[in-house]
C-alpha cells in the first residue's frame, strides 16, 4: 500500500550521508576551478566568437565520473524528497528510494554522453561541426553538475528550513529550464552556427535534446 511521508521524517542517516557525499563530489570537481567553470557558464550565450574561442569546463576522465555520481546522487535525493512529501507516491526505505532515483538519473545522463559522442562523431566525420567536439562532453556534465548543486541546496533548504516543497519544485525547474535553453544556445554557436542548416541543427535537438527528455518523462511515469 501506498503512503506518503512527512517531510520532517525524510532526513536519516542515509540521507545525511548522501548529500555530504554528494556535497564532497561537487566540491572536488566544479568546484576545485570555479573561475573556468564561470567562464565557461557565461560562454553559453556568446554568440560573436567560433568554438575554437569559446571556453570549456576543463574536466578530466576521473572528473567526469564523480560529477555523474555528484549529479545522480543530488538529483536522485531530490526526486525522493519530492516524492515522500507527497508530490509523487512513496513505497519504499529511505535509502532504497534514493539509490533508485539516483540510478535513473544515471542512466539519463550516461545516454546523453553516449549519443552524443555517436551523434558528434557521424557529424563531425560529414564536416558539420568542429572536430573538437568531445571537449562538448565536459561542458555538458559540467552544466549537470551545477544542476546537481542547485539539487543538493534545495534538498538541503527542503530539509533543514523547511521550505514548501512546491516552491523548492517551481525554483529547481525554473532554473534547469534556464540552464538548458544555456546547452541550446551553446550549442548553436559551437557547432552550427556557420557550418549548418537550421534543418539539420533541428535534427540535431530532436535527436539528442528532445528525445531523451520524453524518453525520461515515459519512464517516470
Amino acid at each position: 500500500m501506498k503512503t506518503i511521508v512527512p517531510v520532517e521524517q525524510l532526513c536519516d542517516d542515509w540521507v545525511v550521508l548522501l548529500l555530504i557525499l554528494s556535497f564532497v563530489l561537487v566540491s572536488v570537481t566544479i568546484g576545485s576551478d570555479m573561475p573556468q567553470v564561470l567562464k565557461s557558464l557565461r560562454s553559453m550565450f556568446n554568440f560573436r566568437k567560433s568554438d575554437g574561442q569559446l571556453v570549456y569546463a576543463p574536466l578530466s576522465l576521473f572528473g567526469l565520473i564523480l560529477a555523474t555520481m555528484h549529479i545522480a546522487i543530488s538529483v536522485g535525493t531530490l526526486v525522493y524528497l519530492f516524492t515522500g512529501s507527497g508530490l509523487l507516491t512513496y513505497t519504499e526505505t529511505p535509502l532504497q528510494s534514493v539509490l533508485s532515483q539516483s540510478v535513473l538519473v544515471l542512466l539519463f545522463i550516461v545516454l546523453k554522453i553516449i549519443l552524443y559522442i555517436l551523434v558528434n562523431g557521424i557529424i563531425c566525420s560529414k564536416h558539420y561541426i568542429p572536430s573538437q567536439h568531445f571537449r562538448w562532453i565536459s561542458f555538458y556534465v559540467m552544466v549537470q553538475a551545477l544542476n546537481g548543486a542547485m539539487a543538493l541546496v534545495l534538498s538541503l533548504l527542503i530539509i533543514y528550513i523547511n521550505i514548501p516543497v512546491q516552491v523548492a519544485v517551481i525554483v529547481y525547474l525554473l532554473l534547469a529550464i534556464l540552464l538548458e535553453i544555456g546547452i541550446l544556445f551553446k550549442l548553436f554557436s559551437a557547432f552550427f552556427k556557420k557550418k549548418c542548416s537550421v534543418l539539420v541543427f533541428f535534427i540535431y535537438l530532436c535527436a539528442l535534446e528532445i528525445a531523451p527528455c520524453f524518453l525520461a518523462w515515459f519512464l517516470v511515469k
